[in-house]
C-alpha cells in the first residue's frame, strides 16, 4: 500500500481518507487501485471517508444514557447537603421502580374500631404475659399475610414476560432510621406465625433497624411491603413499589369520625374507629379488579376482627 501511495504521489492525509476494506478498517492494495481508478476517471470514490480537521484528535464516540438533570440555582444562604450513601441508593430505586412500573393507586377506608377496642383493653396484659409491646402493625402484618395467600397474583415478581408467584409471604416494614433513612426489615413466612409471632419478630426487626444491626439476611426476600404513614399521623399516601414486588400497602392513622351504621332498629350514627388503607401496585400485571379485591379483603379482615380475641 505505501509503494502504490509513493509511485502515484498519495500523500500519507489522503490516504488515511480511503475506507479499508481489511480487519478493523485497514487500507489493502485494492482498496487504494479501486481509489486510484475513480480519481482517474473524476468520480468520487465510495470508499472514501469523511477527511477530520488536522487540529482534531480521532476520538470514538460512545453513546451513554445520562440522568436528566434539572437546573437549580443556589443562593448565598442556602444550605448543601452532600446525600450519602443510603439516600444515594434509595433515590436510584424510588426512580428505578417509577421508570419500570406503571404505578396506580388504589384507596379504601377501614372501620377499625373493634381492633382499636381489642388493642386497649388487652396490651397491659400482653405485655405482662409475653414481654412484648403490642401496636398495630403485627395485626395489619397478619391481615395481609391472610390476604396474600388468597390472592397469589399480588406475592408475585416480574421478570420480562414471566410472572413468578412467590411460594413465601414474607412481608417487608418500611422503618424510619434515626439518620433519616428508611430501609425494609422482613418478616419471613409471616402466613405461619400468629400473632404473639409476628408481634416479637416485628419489635426485634425494628429494635436492630434504628440500632443498624440488622443482619444482610434480615433485608432479603420480601415478597410485599407495608409502608406506615400513621405513624406521622398522615392519612392517605401513594407509595412507590419495591421492585421487584408489584405492590405495596400504605396504612393511615386511625381517628374518631362519625359514621351511620345500620342496625336492625334502623340507622344511626356513632363515633367510630376509621383509617384509610392505600394500596400501589404495578399494572403491568395487577389489573384494577384484582387490586381492588385484594385490597377491599384485607379491610374486611380488619374490620371483622375478634373483639373477644383471647390474649
Amino acid at each position: 500500500v505505501k509503494k502504490i501511495a509513493e509511485e502515484e504521489n498519495i500523500s500519507l492525509a489522503e490516504l488515511e481518507t480511503i475506507q479499508g476494506s481489511g480487519s478493523n478498517g485497514r487500507v489493502q492494495k485494492q482498496d487504494v487501485l479501486k481509489y486510484l481508478e475513480d480519481r482517474k476517471e473524476g468520480k468520487p470514490s465510495a470508499a472514501v471517508k469523511p477527511v477530520q480537521a488536522a487540529s482534531a484528535p480521532r476520538t470514538e464516540t460512545v453513546v451513554q444514557e445520562s440522568k436528566p438533570k434539572v437546573s437549580v440555582s443556589i443562593g448565598a444562604q442556602d444550605q448543601i447537603i452532600e446525600m450519602d450513601r443510603v439516600r444515594k441508593l434509595i433515590a436510584d430505586h424510588m426512580v428505578m421502580s417509577k421508570r419500570v412500573s406503571p404505578h396506580v393507586t388504589a384507596v379504601v377506608e377501614a372501620d377499625v374500631t373493634n381492633l382499636v377496642l381489642w388493642r386497649n383493653r388487652i396490651k397491659d396484659d400482653f405485655q405482662s404475659k409475653y414481654g412484648e409491646k403490642i401496636t398495630y402493625m403485627p395485626v395489619f402484618v397478619e391481615a395481609v399475610a391472610r390476604a396474600l395467600a388468597e390472592f397469589p397474583g399480588l406475592n408475585a415478581s416480574v421478570d420480562g414476560d414471566r410472572i413468578i408467584l412467590r411460594r413465601n409471604i414474607n412481608v417487608g416494614i418500611a422503618v424510619a432510621k434515626p439518620d433519616g433513612n428508611l430501609i425494609v426489615p422482613v418478616i419471613k413466612n409471616a402466613e405461619e406465625k400468629n400473632l404473639v409471632g409476628l408481634t416479637k419478630n416485628l419489635n426485634k426487626l425494628a429494635d436492630a433497624a434504628r440500632k443498624n444491626k440488622l443482619s444482610p439476611e434480615d433485608i432479603q426476600d420480601g415478597t410485599f411491603t407495608i409502608t406506615n404513614f400513621g405513624s406521622f399521623r398522615n392519612l392517605i399516601g401513594t407509595p412507590i413499589i419495591n421492585q421487584p414486588q408489584v405492590a405495596i400497602l400504605a396504612t393511615g392513622s386511625i381517628e374518631k369520625k362519625p359514621a351511620v351504621l345500620e342496625l336492625p332498629t334502623g340507622d344511626v350514627i356513632a363515633i367510630r374507629h376509621k383509617m384509610f388503607l392505600s394500596l400501589s401496585y404495578d399494572h403491568r400485571v395487577v389489573d384494577g379488579a384484582l387490586g381492588g379485591a385484594f385490597l377491599r379483603r384485607i379491610a374486611d379482615i380488619l374490620e371483622e376482627f375478634d373483639i373477644n380475641r383471647p390474649v
